[in-house]
């Protein structure tokens, strides 16, 4: 079977709105038909868990007439996300993305729609290659040597708040994407074109797998496009490049592109990888953790009581109200995984939200605990989660040390705002506090 994927850039409005409309047709469908993944799709927050504890309760993986295999256990789940013949796409002809499908079921709940040429959609060996490149910017390592200065930062824009504000629209997003500016390097005028572009790009990782509106589908694209081409006008000004502050991943290009002329492009894709996905995960994570720790005061007391503890509730939110839901995966070749075949070309959904709270990985795993001692997940072992894993990582934790350091008392001003049509990710959009005195 010939997969079609819909480029937006080709497609009339018309065209686009009836695809778009007829996909969530077709998962709506199915999902009144049962099939996990559909129901998945549809967002419904309400129906989460009692579906994960249904599928978990099936031994291995589990499939639907559509052929779509989930899991909600948790070796299942790490043995699928490390394993690289399951891939963002199968093997064979390249798609045609300049055609709009309308009733291949089947496609419309692999891939709703492309976003760019390939970048969200890269194969292990290929971050694997990215991962040596920007070893010495993104790596483990480089992360936790710039901890101080993302303390720094978020420091500033904590001390600013007061009153009602919002933690996504005034801290979270514009600290992390400042932050990320700062590691990638980005001069002035690209960073302001960058951080007015960045909110646009919130529905990215949704929007593969559940159709979003028409008017959502031309900003998203508009404002990643608009990212990637600010990215690479500064790697095309060879001397704006070599002027990137020592440690940043632009001053690292001639240093790469002396040994591999695949590099300058290798740095494009992570620095776009880091700023869009980046982005989103760390300022999701960051509101996610919050708002676990005001829902759980004792939790909370803990946290501000020792501010080392930030991270292990940033781990425990990862765990708990993952940043990413589900992944979806494609196999490259058949396989065996969790003791059930699968064939080439078959979908492999995992479930991370499910996986980590499977019983047979941790204790409790409904309750919310900075000093649980087992914590198993795997939020961040799907790609591209696991390139940016590091730098997410460091930026919620700080986020968090500092806003409950610098702001001794914060009440919710109602629950947070989550996007429509985000059942791959739970993104906020917003989250009213106050910064009460």
């Amino acid at each position: 079977m010939t997969r079609y994927q819909i480029d937006p850039r080709l497609c009339s409005d018309s065209d686009l709105a009836r695809h778009l409309l007829t996909a969530r047709g077709v998962q709506w469908m199915h999902g009144e038909r049962g099939v996990p993944l559909a129901l998945l799709l549809r967002g419904l927050e309400s129906d989460r868990h009692a579906l994960y504890e249904e599928i978990r309760r099936r031994p291995g993986l589990s499939s639907s007439h559509v052929g779509v295999w989930v899991t909600a256990g948790h070796p299942a789940a790490a043995a699928a996300l490390s394993d690289p013949r399951l891939g963002a796409r199968a093997p064979g002809p390249k798609p045609r993305r300049n055609q709009v499908f309308t009733n291949d079921a089947d496609t419309t709940l692999k891939h709703v729609m492309t976003v760019d040429d390939g970048t969200l959609e890269l194969e292990h060996d290929a971050y694997e290659r990215l991962a040596r490149h920007t070893g010495p910017v993104l790596g483990a390592a480089a992360v936790e040597a710039r901890t101080r200065s993302f303390g720094d930062l978020f420091e500033r824009r904590a001390d600013g708040l007061t009153g009602r504000f919002d933690l996504m629209d005034d801290y979270a997003r514009p600290g992390v994407t400042a932050a990320l500016a700062d590691v990638i390097g980005l001069p002035a005028d690209a960073r302001e074109r960058v951080e007015a572009l960045i909110a646009a790009t919130g529905p990215v990782l949704d929007s593969l797998l559940c159709p979003p509106t028409l008017r959502t589908s031309r900003r998203l694209v508009g404002a990643y496009d608009g990212v990637k081409t600010a990215l690479a006008g500064v790697l095309g000004a060879g001397p704006a490049t070599s002027g990137a502050p020592a440690g940043s991943l632009l001053a690292e290009v001639p240093r790469l592109a002396a040994d591999d002329p695949q590099a300058e492009a290798d740095v494009l894709t992570a620095g776009l990888l880091t700023l869009v996905v980046g982005t989103h995960l760390a300022s999701n994570l960051v509101c996610g953790t919050v708002h676990a720790l005001l829902r759980h005061p004792g939790q909370l007391a803990l946290v501000r009581d020792d501010g080392s503890l930030a991270g292990a509730a940033v781990e425990e939110t990862l765990r708990y109200a993952p940043p990413v839901r589900l992944v979806s995966r494609v196999a490259r070749e058949d396989l065996q995984l969790a003791g059930t075949e699968i064939a080439a070309g078959d979908q492999v959904v995992v479930l991370v939200e499910a996986a980590n709270c499977d019983p047979a990985a941790n204790a409790d795993p409904r309750v919310f605990s900075v000093e649980r001692t087992d914590g198993a997940h795997v939020t961040l072992d799907g790609l591209p989660g696991r390139f940016v894993a590091p730098v997410v990582r460091a930026l919620a934790t700080e986020a968090v040390r500092v806003l409950m350091s610098r702001v001794p008392k914060l009440e919710p001003e109602g629950e947070p705002v989550r996007h429509m049509r985000s059942p791959v990710t739970g993104a906020i959009a917003r989250y009213p506090l106050n910064a009460a005195v």
